[in-house]
């Protein structure tokens, strides 16, 4: 059908609940649904009359069966006199074969009347289920008629409007989709779909909590909990395989415009009370490159692997290297098993720095360094290293 009003505009608030109380989205052409509407109830008022004709002719044939059984009656008593007469010989036998003829006639009235009658009572049956067929196929033209007015399924905001007033719908079919009118969106309530990679899917829950940043607000960070996972990879357009997680974001009442895309970090586990650095500052480095007082006897270097784990701490003003034992990481911090305590100061950077950083190589806290007479003291070899 063709749109012939669209009374919201993008940005619209609408409400939803009974129809008598939701918003009227689209209202479509509804001239031949109507007239079809029209010709089913006068279908189904030409069927009711029809019933109370056959109810006439019924009542008419019941009528006319009660005379014939007082005729029939009639008949057999004029029948047993004139048997009586002839006995006596006061009436002739041809007499008497007319009475009989005309008993027999009312006979055979009477059983042709039964079968008519029950004819009649078959056929109003027939007219009540198609009475019944008419009121259905009025119920079904009145919905498809109420289709033509399409109102709000849920509370929300007219994100977005495909179409136009004169413009021609078409039914989604099992090949076809359909037009697509608008879309309603609950601003209320927003949903993030997040794209895990294969590799951490199997350890997202539902319920688990997580931390969505948008680009749109770079200065926000959203908290939100894991609502549901795709059962079903999808690929990326470089080929890697991807599950869609959906995280139910906590917005605080404020406006959060749909379509965004930003990042999110789901908590997988939680670990209480242990030590962490920023990942950077722990490296990987030779077990035969570190110094023999440092690799030997350490339980956090194992002398059958090639690399050890590593962190520089600031101890008397030098950068020392001390192997540790890593605990699970993401994306910023690693934890520290052993190997630290927490009074130990540890250079978590620059990067650029703690690639080339050294076992007792002179350091100096860039905060220490801050003005120019104590920068003109760094003495070469000297490195700048910030504090955890």
């Amino acid at each position: 059908a063709r749109i012939t009003a669209l009374p919201h505009e993008e940005g619209d608030e609408v409400r939803g609940g009974p129809p008598e109380e939701a918003s009227v989205l689209v209202r479509l052409d509804d001239s031949d649904l109507r007239a079809a509407l029209q010709s089913t109830e006068a279908r189904r008022a030409a069927q009711a009359a029809q019933i109370e004709v056959a109810r006439a002719r019924l009542e008419s044939e019941q009528a006319r069966l009660v005379g014939v059984r007082s005729s029939l009656a009639e008949a057999e008593r004029d029948l047993a006199r004139q048997r009586a007469l002839l006995s006596s010989k006061d009436v002739a036998q041809s007499v008497v074969d007319a009475q009989q003829r005309a008993v027999d006639e009312l006979l055979a009235q009477l059983d042709a009347s039964l079968h008519s009658l029950k004819g009649d009572e078959l056929n109003i049956e027939v007219m009540r289920h198609n009475l019944d067929a008419a009121d259905a196929d009025i119920r079904r033209a009145r919905e498809d008629l109420e289709y033509t007015t399409i109102r709000s399924p849920i509370t929300g905001t007219i994100t977005r409007i495909n179409v136009k007033e004169g413009e021609l719908v078409v039914t989604g079919t099992m090949n076809n989709a359909g037009t697509v009118l608008m879309e309603v969106a609950d601003l209320e309530k927003m949903l993030f779909v997040a794209q895990v990679d294969e590799a951490d899917i199997g350890r997202v829950e539902v319920g688990q909590e997580a931390k969505v940043a948008l680009q749109a607000y770079p200065d926000d960070v959203f908290n939100g909990v894991v609502e549901s996972i795709a059962l079903r990879h999808d690929l990326a357009t470089n080929g890697s395989k991807y599950f869609k997680v959906k995280i139910a974001l906590d917005i605080g009442g404020r406006r959060i415009y749909s379509g965004l895309t930003g990042d999110s970090q789901i908590a997988v586990k939680r670990y209480e009370q242990v030590l962490k650095l920023p990942t950077q500052a722990v490296l990987g480095r030779e077990v035969d490159n570190l110094p023999l007082a440092v690799r030997e006897n350490n339980p956090n270097v194992d002398p059958a692997k090639t690399y050890a784990a590593v962190v520089f701490r600031v101890v008397d003003g030098k950068a020392v290297v001390t192997p540790v034992t890593i605990g699970p990481s993401d994306t910023r911090d690693t934890a520290i098993l052993d190997g630290l305590s927490e009074d130990d100061r540890v250079i978590i950077g620059p990067y650029k720095v703690l690639e080339s950083l050294q076992h007792d190589q002179k350091v100096i806290d860039e905060r220490e360094a801050a003005t120019p007479d104590q920068s003109k003291g760094t003495t070469p070899g000297e490195v700048s290293a910030a504090s955890p």
